[in-house]
């Protein structure tokens, strides 16, 4: 063989070498196969030479694997020894057939470790080479790497400062942990250490001194990872002798049931039987699977029938801890907005899914929930589908209930359950809602009798709050609704006070000017915002009486023929003193019939009172003298003064109309601004004792006596 071939063999022998190399130390990531978007990557950093020492350590670093194994999903597993970081064992995926190869190589690696518990362990090595191994694999957030030592960190403040937390700080820039697996025995410095690391970077620690602690672990993955929660089924300290029957309720629906059972020590026997009390594999359509560890057995049924499964543990002495978990192939949904307003009721509804499609369920299940309002006792409902009680269709599969109003701010919470008959346990979902009080539409009636047909008043004022404050919105958000007259042609609008930029404001005049005589009945509607939610609010009904406004009424005359000029002349004297008297009386009479009411009608008009000064305190008008008034106005509309009637030029393009107990100013033109208070007057106002009126740069007081205290 020349020098050329040997060459190219010597390549190829070391090609080869070198693949089958990697196959045993690494398993080879391909391209399709990756995703770091979903998959994340657990490195299980070992010191080999402490954990060989003690076997209960090894039984727990099998258990742990085992549990992982169950529990994590599609994740990429890496064993890294701590004296040798560079000897990777990995990657492999939970959920392949070969996984179970994983927990062999550990369990071979650590058996063939020399055990040594004098050395010290530096951490940093292991550390910074997982976090090179996290940056070449593309690690998602969420991944990280558990240190299981028993020998001493180095723990001066240098190797802590200069080496550990930079480190760290690199973890929790990438959002990954380091997390720690605290065996029995760990040095006082390690465990000081290791919660540092796990504080600085999300990581966790996890007591392995007993059995309770790797139920602790397996909450945590279960809960990480949204596979469910451990209901306990059984615990008891048993000797050899002792038996254990664990009960597991399976509910109508289920796909699947997770046993598991955490014992002090690699021994017991597993028996399941279901509810028929047959093995469960004999005589039964469920599949089940088993994994067993040193100190975990873990029980997977499939697709199991309905009922109470047994399982019985015998033959072991020392703690057993039983648990379960189940998934069900039904969903509890809730529909309900998460801000509901105290003023109305709030409707729970919930309906059952199966494959994301709405599934009824059997008539005889039922779907209660227990709601506990801030600060009180629980109040359970039963949810309905019958169309009563806030359900909205009969038979629609939403079931529902009513909480009646008011309802009490603050957070509720609430558990929905669907349960059958005979079984113990239920589906359960729970969730929480807040009740506040949202904003609201209040309505405050000014003016609202003796209104004149053509006149204009503000008849009432509208406000937008929340609680007592403020709540703007835009005019076109209230809606006027005139209740008992489809035919109404008269103008009632609302006028903004003080409106933002927007345009928006919380306080609304109600103005009114009258088309006819009679009532009219109106409310407001306000469409509102709040909580990303759009609702309605109505105002109560405002009543509103508008008539003619009188006129004076027409003289009666009388007409007489002329007498025959051939009567007798004292006939005629006769005649003409009787009809000279009936000339006198019937007039007079007439008169008097019509004054009556008149009279009465000015008598029930309010009569003007009270006083106007200029700034200066000076009396400038009284109102009951005025002596420019219109004779037959001061009678039939003695309650109403015009500006003109006043006599002070401010006051043209105004009314004073008197009440009884009130009085109130229009604006009736538009020849200047009339202020009241410093408020520009918008339609109407009512004016009190003490009331600052301004026009053209004047300022004048309204009084109800002549003098007014300073």
């Amino acid at each position: 063989m020349d020098t050329t071939n040997k060459l190219v063999f010597q390549c190829f022998l070391l090609i080869v070498a070198f693949a089958i190399i990697s196959l045993i130390t690494v398993k080879p990531i391909f391209s399709d196969d990756a995703n770091p978007l979903r998959r994340q990557v657990v490195i299980l950093a070992v010191d080999t030479n402490s954990v060989v020492s003690e076997e209960s350590h090894m039984q727990m670093v099998d258990s742990i694997i085992g549990i992982m194994s169950k529990t994590e999903n599609d994740d990429d597993f890496y064993l890294m020894p701590m004296n040798s970081p560079t000897d990777l064992i990995g990657p492999y995926r939970t959920g392949d057939n070969d996984f179970e190869e994983f927990a062999k190589l550990v369990r071979n690696t650590i058996q063939e470790a020399e055990s040594n518990t004098s050395i010290g362990v530096s951490i940093d090595e292991t550390i910074g080479e997982s976090y090179n191994l996290l940056d070449m694999e593309g690690a998602p957030p969420g991944s990280g790497i558990y240190l299981i030592s028993t020998n001493k960190y180095p723990d001066h403040k240098n190797y802590i400062g200069h080496k550990l937390d930079p480190l760290a700080d690199l973890y929790f820039g990438r959002e990954w942990h380091i997390s720690t697996f605290a065996l029995s025995g760990i040095p006082e410095s390690n465990l000081e250490i290791s919660t540092k690391l796990a504080g600085s970077t999300s990581g966790h620690i996890f007591l392995l001194d007993n059995i309770n602690g790797l139920k602790s672990f397996t909450e945590h993955l279960l809960i990480t990872n949204k596979i469910g929660k451990l209901i306990p089924s059984g615990e008891k300290k048993l000797t050899f002798n002792d038996l254990l029957i664990s009960d597991i309720e399976v509910l109508p629906g289920t796909e699947y049931v997770m046993a598991m059972f955490f014992r002090d020590n690699n021994a017991g026997s597993f028996r399941l039987k279901n509810p028929d009390g047959l093995e469960a594999s004999t005589g039964d359509r469920s599949s089940s699977s088993v994994l067993e560890t040193p100190n975990t057995v873990i029980w997977i049924i499939n697709d199991p029938i309905p009922g109470i499964w047994n399982v019985d543990v015998t033959g072991i002495s020392g703690l057993v801890s039983s648990w379960y978990l189940s998934s069900n192939k039904y969903r509890l949904n809730f529909q309900m907005p998460e801000v509901v307003p105290t003023d109305e009721a709030a409707i729970i509804s919930a309906f059952i899914s199966e494959a994301e499609a709405l599934s009824k369920i059997s008539l005889d299940a039922t779907v209660e929930a227990d709601v506990t309002p801030p600060g009180l006792s629980t109040v359970s409902y039963k949810l309905k589908d019958d169309g009563s009680d806030g359900d909205s269709k009969s038979g629609d599969g939403y079931y529902s209930a009513s909480i009646p109003t008011p309802l009490s701010e603050g957070e509720y919470e609430v558990s929905i359950q669907l349960s059958w008959p005979d079984v113990k346990y239920s589906l359960t979902r729970d969730f929480t809602f807040e009740a506040k009080v949202f904003p609201s539409i209040t309505m405050e009636p000014l003016y609202t009798s003796n209104l004149f047909i053509g006149e204009e008043y503000t008849v009432a004022t509208i406000y937008t709050r929340i609680k007592d404050s403020p709540y703007s919105i835009l005019p076109s958000s209230i809606d006027a609704q005139v209740i008992n007259d489809a035919q109404f042609n008269g103008i009632l609008k609302l006028s903004a006070r003080s409106p933002d930029a927007e345009g928006k404001a919380w306080m609304y005049d109600v103005i009114f000017s009258p088309d006819k005589s009679g009532q009219l009945a109106t409310a407001f509607k306000a469409e509102l915002s709040y909580a990303n939610r759009t609702y309605s609010r109505y105002t109560e009904n405002l009543i509103l009486e508008s008539r003619e406004i009188p006129q004076a009424p027409a003289q009666n005359y009388s007409y007489t023929t002329p007498n025959d000029e051939s009567a007798d002349s004292s006939e005629t004297i006769s005649k003409s003193k009787t009809n000279m008297l009936l000339v006198i009386t019937i007039p007079i009479g007439v008169l008097f019939i019509l004054i009556i009411p008149i009279v009465i009608y000015r008598s029930s008009l309010p009569k003007p009172y009270g006083f106007i000064s200029d700034e200066s305190g000076n009396s400038v008008l009284i109102f009951n003298q005025l002596k420019n008034r219109n004779p037959v106005k001061s009678i039939f509309l003695r309650h109403v003064i015009t500006g003109a009637e006043t006599g002070i030029s401010e006051f043209a393009g105004t009314n004073f109309i008197f009440g009884k107990g009130s009085l109130l100013i229009t604006a009736t033109g538009s020849s200047h601004t009339i202020r009241i208070n410093n408020q520009p007057l918008v339609g109407s106002a009512y004016i009190s004792d003490g009331t600052w009126i301004g026009a053209t740069g004047k300022l004048f007081r309204f009084t109800t006596e002549k003098t007014y205290p300073e």
